[in-house]
């Protein structure tokens, strides 16, 4: 009688051993002996005909076969427990988990009210929601870390879907004791050595308001970079200062003293949408928060209206 070369529990095995970086920390995780993890992942390469592993010293790492075999486990584990959980689920009631990621600047402006309103019409699915970065969102999408994510819609990966909810668009964000505080529009030639405090480059929206910028052929002066949005946005006032954002930042801050004022220039809009695997399920957890940004989303962005 030969055996299947693959099961469930190799795959399990392989991914804690691959995140753990070590047999004995994955066998302590796992409950089971270093041993019997040793051996399981030995038959493994064996069915397969393939190393999956290399040793650095104390240290696992995975080949370029591990590497593949990774990413296509936990694809399947994926579909395993949407499988589990369909099989499962009361006739009209989800259950689950549903890890949301989203960009920074959304998450105050929509994230709560979102929670809101999918808690009360799913009691049955346990919500994680972690604020990262839109490249990161699109990285934890692709190996699984992350159900579905909330942010720009870059089009950046061939394995994600990406859908475009709504569309807004870049404002200059200051301080009501700013002295522009009462224009109702500011042309972005303006913004030449002007005062403004950034994000790192290491976020996609800074990379847009710099190519914004470079497209207008000015170059602000940055006072600061500040990688929080919630406490570039408080400094705003006492740096003096003035910062290039969507207008959705100001989303929930109505008692902030700040003003998103319109700019005057080219290609000033960005995509919000949502990010998923493009296998997700229509009927899991994260098909029924995809309808239901869908359907909130857009009116909630429209009442994000200008100071």
């Amino acid at each position: 009688m030969t055996h299947d070369p693959l099961e469930i529990r190799h795959l399990r095995y392989f991914l804690a051993v691959a995140e753990a970086g070590s047999f004995s920390r994955a066998a302590d995780r796992l409950g089971i002996s270093q041993p019997a993890i040793s051996q399981q992942m030995r038959d493994l390469e064996t069915g397969l005909r393939v190393s999956l592993f290399q040793r650095r010293g104390k240290r696992i790492l995975l080949t370029s076969a591990g590497l593949i075999f990774q990413e296509h486990a936990r694809a399947i584990l994926r579909q395993l427990e949407n499988f589990l959980e369909e099989l499962n689920r009361e006739p009209g009631q989800l259950r689950g988990t549903l890890h949301l990621g989203v960009v920074p600047v959304l998450n105050v402006a929509l994230v709560p009210h979102l929670l809101g309103l999918f808690a009360a019409d799913h009691p049955g699915i346990s919500l994680t929601v972690e604020e990262i970065s839109s490249t990161d969102i699109e990285t934890a999408l692709e190996e699984g870390r992350m159900d579905i994510g909330l942010g720009f819609v870059t089009r950046h990966s061939p394995n994600l879907r990406y859908e475009r909810l709504c569309t807004d668009e870049f404002a200059l964000i200051v301080s009501e004791a700013h002295p522009w505080s009462n224009r109702r529009l500011i042309r972005l030639s303006e913004l030449h050595q002007q005062r403004l405090l950034q994000l790192p480059d290491s976020f996609v929206m800074r990379r847009m308001t710099d190519e914004i910028c470079r497209n207008h052929q000015v170059r602000p002066r940055t006072v600061a970079e500040i990688d929080a949005i919630e406490t570039l946005l408080r400094s705003l006032a006492p740096l003096k200062a003035a910062a290039l954002m969507p207008r959705i930042a100001l989303r929930g801050k109505e008692g902030s003293k700040l003003k998103a004022i319109r700019l005057q220039g080219r290609n000033l809009a960005l995509e919000i949408g949502l990010l998923r695997l493009s296998d997700s399920g229509a009927k899991s957890a994260v098909g029924a928060f995809a309808r239901l940004a869908q359907a909130a989303i857009p009116k909630m962005i429209a009442s994000s209206a200008f100071a």
